[in-house]
């Protein structure tokens, strides 16, 4: 996919600026000294947001044309993409009229009504002949990481970037527990593997045994140079519910069902915040109550 490309030495002209002119210096000056998962994330939405209001002028977003971009943006996304692209079109924003001496009254996204703020992606759940039906077809595809990166994803909760940069000595299966790093602004933190996901790493750990030129643990076949970077699902994944029959669900949305089964189970919502890491909630993840090996019992106890 084509991306912005910045170009720090453009002169960018604060009188009439554009969307795609802000948009590239954010790129620029901003997102590129977060982590490279992040600023690598919001290229692609960049990308987007230039795409359908890159030409407009900045005293000309009004919130009529954000609400139309927003409808629009709906009929080929989720609910909570939709969010984060508005999330970092207003951090645009905000950046641009109190650092870069933008002429504005005020934010216009703070005027668009009913912007989405899902939780939950677009709303929906697996049903449970759903979540069989999309196992199975995961499963039967030739690369068995597809069903084990979704597998994992359902049973902990963990988001699909964490899956797919997880190292092999993350792994304690002893203790039923992955740690992941910190990663850019975010907090590391131990994640209490369910039954059904020991039993996946476990399984995958032992059919890559053998792979020595890389630590990861979900990866693709060697590129030019002999490099193997994380494994690609999207597209695999996309042609697994087609077999399956089901409607696209993204990992996000897999994720939030994770999230969902955990909650209906009867954990509370600080242990769900504690094992997947949301940030719907600030709790002391230090509390007793919230550790590992406390929370591998509780799992248990709920059959999950």
């Amino acid at each position: 996919m084509e991306t912005i490309q910045p170009n720090p030495t453009a002169a960018v002209s604060m009188a009439e600026p554009t969307v795609h002119t802000l948009l590239q210096r954010y790129l620029t000056e901003i997102s590129s000294k977060k982590s490279p998962i992040t600023h690598a994330q919001e290229d692609r939405i960049a990308h987007h947001l230039s795409a359908r209001l890159g030409s407009v002028p900045l005293s000309e977003l009004t919130p009529l044309i954000l609400t139309e971009f927003r409808e629009r943006r709906l009929q080929e996304a989720s609910a909570g993409t939709v969010a984060r692209d508005l999330a970092l079109l207003s951090q645009v924003i905000e950046t641009a009229m109190a650092d870069w001496g933008a002429n504005l009254a005020g934010n216009p996204l703070h005027s668009v009504a009913d912007a989405p703020m899902a939780v939950h992606g677009r709303g929906r759940q697996l049903r449970a002949g759903e979540r069989l039906r999309l196992v199975s077809a995961c499963s039967r595809h030739s690369n068995p990481m597809l069903g084990w990166v979704v597998r994992i994803i359902l049973s902990t909760g963990m988001r699909k970037t964490e899956v797919l940069h997880l190292q092999r000595p993350h792994v304690a299966l002893p203790d039923r527990v992955v740690h992941l790093p910190k990663v850019g602004s975010g907090a590391s933190r131990d994640v209490p593997l369910t039954r059904e996901a020991t039993r996946v790493f476990k399984e995958a750990l032992h059919h890559v045994e053998a792979v020595t030129e890389t630590p990861l643990l979900f990866f693709g076949e060697p590129g030019k140079f002999g490099q193997r970077r994380p494994y690609a699902i999207d597209r695999v994944l996309r042609q697994a519910m087609n077999r399956a029959r089901l409607k696209p669900f993204s990992c996000d949305e897999l994720r939030d069902d994770a999230l969902a089964r955990m909650q209906e189970a009867g954990l509370t919502e600080q242990e769900v915040v504690a094992i997947t890491g949301s940030r719907t909630l600030r709790i002391d993840r230090r509390a007793p109550h919230l550790q590992p090996d406390v929370l591998v019992r509780r799992l248990d106890e709920l059959g999950l």
